[in-house]
């Protein structure tokens, strides 16, 4: 069984460009038709009069199309512009694939966090957590708001497949549960109308993100004190966002409902999905989610007191197994 599983992830890593342009290319031909139900694969759903969006089942649908899409310009911008792009900075020849790894994740995460600031700078919940609460339940949203909200859960989904087939990682336990506990939430923040917090939690995990995946970067081709800065940028923004402001959005989670949600009750009918109850299994995601952000920085200072106080230890930002794997050779 596990040998199988290993073919299929091998057959889908040697075609992720191929098999996601079939199934796009099959899905835009349906929509350009003008064929039945493909414009919900390609549009959002479920647009109201006021030109206003509320949720649909019809979402699935346009997840799975976009999966295909992150999927595929995943692996066109690896292959034709980053692999070269390690090749033209002298990146070491066996960590290429790390180096377009990191490089395409900064993109995204560079782009996600500027759209969701973007988002939440002009919304009454920038730096004010009551407003996570106030006129709950809020069942529609601005196109670009839905857009965004979308892209993050197709993305996150497209990442936990990704982790299937890359290159072995020294955490991959830990970080598939990272992507599980994130797709629960995004799950029930996006059918439970939860949104405004979700959109918080996004833009206090992308900014770490950009400076994490360009300091990896960095490691890759220019280490030294580019590198270290960007890292010490990581490590300052990291704590910021997801240490504090994190810590704030699951007090506010905490806290706040009772006294600024409008009614505790569970009315599908009318959008409201908010029983009491489910605050605590609310923040029982979030503090696991918490937890392993925590997990993350007890490991990130041992790195950083590791290296302060023996310069020549191996650089510890790379997640690489092919050293350690080399070692378990030597000996």
């Amino acid at each position: 069984m596990q040998k199988s599983l290993r073919s299929f992830t091998n057959y889908l890593a040697r075609h992720q460009i191929g098999l996601p342009l079939k199934v796009i290319t099959f899905i835009l031909v349906g929509y350009f038709l003008r064929l039945p139900f493909f414009e919900h694969f390609v549009l959002l759903s479920n647009q109201k009069q006021d030109g206003r969006y509320q949720k649909s089942i019809w979402d699935i649908a346009f997840l799975f199309f976009h999966m295909c899409i992150f999927t595929a310009t995943r692996a066109t911008i690896m292959h034709y512009a980053l692999l070269p792009l390690a090749k033209l900075v002298n990146v070491p020849k066996k960590k290429h694939l790390r180096f377009a790894e990191q490089s395409y994740c900064f993109l995204w995460y560079a782009a996600a966090f500027a759209f969701g600031v973007s988002i939440m700078y002009n919304s009454p919940w920038w730096f004010d957590t009551t407003y996570f609460w106030r006129d709950y339940p809020v069942t529609d949203y601005t196109g670009a708001f839905k857009y965004y909200y979308l892209l993050q859960f197709a993305y996150t989904l497209e990442g936990l497949f990704a982790l299937q087939i890359e290159a072995p990682r020294k955490d991959y336990n830990i970080l598939v549960m990272h992507h599980i506990i994130t797709l629960l939430m995004i799950s029930f923040s996006y059918g439970l109308n939860f949104t405004r917090v979700g959109n918080a939690v996004f833009v206090c995990m992308d900014l770490p993100n950009v400076f994490l995946t360009l300091a990896k970067s960095f490691n890759y081709c220019i280490p030294g004190i580019v590198c270290d800065l960007t890292f010490g940028i990581m490590v300052v923004s990291w704590i910021y966002t997801r240490v504090y402001l994190y810590g704030r959005i699951i007090w506010s989670t905490l806290t706040e409902p009772e006294l600024y949600v409008p009614q505790f009750a569970l009315d599908p009918a009318s959008g409201n999905w908010f029983p009491h109850f489910f605050k605590y299994i609310i923040v029982g995601l979030m503090m696991t989610l918490y937890s392993i952000i925590l997990f993350w920085t007890a490991l990130m200072f041992k790195m950083i007191y590791k290296i302060s106080t023996n310069p020549e230890l191996k650089d510890l930002r790379s997640d690489d197994e092919d050293e350690e794997e080399d070692e378990t050779k030597d000996k």
